[in-house]
């Protein structure tokens, strides 16, 4: 029993003069001199455990990247600077970091002072798309009955063209009207594809 006691006062009295477990070793480095610390070497430093020296890193906190600004509403031009101010604010916000409560309270300020302003303001964007689509519209048709004019031209030059070489051939057999009627067909010819 007295064993006992005294193994028992042996393994007490040794765990008390064991290094705590998460007690740090540092190696240093000092005008090329290595030493051990228990604390970080100013400088560079090399921490020990127990499966040998690794270098210390701080490390980063993790930070998601800023989602990029959407496109500008259309609508947007057409409210008042107030406006138009609080609705470039809710746009960007995502990308400046501003938190989602922020977010939360500039849509309900929008909402509150901007909520009529805002539905005349996409009416008239959408009364401006539909006037640029009616005038491409309009331009597309402008140029599909020039390139369908130019044509019929084309097609009534090629048509005179061979009229005047088949009675060109039998000239000599033409009476006197007829020629004149070749000779008119010519000038308007002349005149109508020649001239431009």
């Amino acid at each position: 029993m007295h064993a006992a006691f005294l193994l028992l006062t042996l393994v007490s009295l040794g765990a008390l003069l064991a290094p705590p477990a998460s007690a740090q070793a540092y190696r240093c480095n000092a005008d090329g001199r290595v030493y051990y610390s228990e604390r970080p070497c100013p400088g560079a430093s090399t921490r020990l455990n127990a499966y040998g020296s690794r270098p210390i890193s701080t490390p980063t906190p993790y930070s998601a990247p800023l989602p990029a600004a959407g496109k500008m509403q259309d609508h947007v031009k057409y409210l008042s600077p107030a406006c138009a101010s609080i609705a470039e604010a809710i746009r960007t916000a995502p990308t400046r970091g501003v938190r989602g409560d922020t977010i939360a309270g500039l849509r309900d300020e929008y909402q509150q002072k901007c909520q009529y302003e805002d539905l005349d303001a996409r009416r008239q964007a959408s009364q401006e798309k539909a006037d640029q689509s009616r005038e491409q519209l309009a331009q597309r048709d402008a140029v599909a009955r020039d390139r369908r004019a130019v044509q019929l031209r084309a097609d009534q030059c090629a048509s005179m063209r061979d009229v005047i070489g088949t009675k060109r051939a039998r000239e000599a057999a033409l009476n006197a009207t007829e020629v004149a009627a070749l000779r008119s067909l010519e000038q308007t010819y002349n005149e109508r594809c020649i001239a431009q």
